[in-house]
């Protein structure tokens, strides 16, 4: 998935055009489109390393090759890139975990759909894109005004998880709303938080999705009903 460049007014001449990687994938843009599309992929970049504090116009546009002008053509300001870079974070890792839960086949268990879920966010994060490592890492930092900005997105995300984990939850110890909603927010806290401490010198990302499934897989385990063992 990619961020979706914005398209200008054609001009009458045909516009030159490039090619461009963002989070991992290659598409046609015009020149225009394409710079526009440099400068968010390197706020990205030194957002998810620098944070938002540390987050300078300058080094951007170093990043993306422009000078100074360029960023504030296609910019009015840094606070209305970093919102761009968050908005776009949020929306690209929604649309990855929903897509790979529903390329599952119909047979796939409730359980089977969470942590498909769970993979996919965890991978999405450590190893595809900076714009959602930016968004995790920076959303808390960010003013208030920006945080407004990926609400809605953050809401349509929070939906997909709350059903995926009250599915899950059908037939274990969770049986209370206020359970599930626990249970919800540490999992993708704790999926989340993995972008502050991971390093893949130290565990590879498929021993760290292995792990998580396994504590997905036995917060989830379903009620026995064995009889109490007769004493002698």
């Amino acid at each position: 998935m990619t961020a979706p460049a914005a398209r200008k007014t054609p001009r009458a001449a045909r516009p030159e055009r490039q090619r461009v990687r963002a989070d991992g994938d290659v598409r046609d843009l015009r020149k225009s489109d394409a710079t526009r599309q440099r400068i968010l992929d390197a706020a990205a970049l030194v957002m998810s390393r620098e944070g938002f504090a540390g987050t300078k116009l300058s080094e951007i546009a170093r990043e993306a090759d422009v000078k100074i002008a360029t960023l504030y053509y296609y910019y009015a300001s840094r606070e209305e890139l970093v919102e761009a870079v968050l908005v776009t974070g949020t929306r690209h890792v929604r649309e990855h975990t929903e897509e790979a839960v529903a390329a599952l086949p119909r047979t796939a268990t409730p359980l089977e759909r969470l942590c498909t879920a769970v993979e996919a966010h965890l991978r999405f994060i450590l190893e595809i894109s900076h714009y959602t490592e930016a968004a995790v890492r920076n959303t808390s930092q960010v003013p208030e005004h920006i945080r407004r900005a990926t609400r809605a997105e953050q809401a349509v995300y929070g939906r997909l998880w709350r059903r995926l984990v009250d599915d899950a939850a059908q037939g274990t110890q969770h049986r209370t709303a206020a359970q599930r909603k626990a249970l919800r927010m540490l999992i993708i806290g704790g999926l989340n938080w993995s972008v502050e401490w991971w390093s893949p010198q130290e565990t590879s990302i498929d021993d760290l999705v292995a792990t998580a499934l396994a504590v997905a897989r036995a917060s989830l385990l379903p009620l026995t009903t064995s009889k109490p063992r007769s004493s002698r």
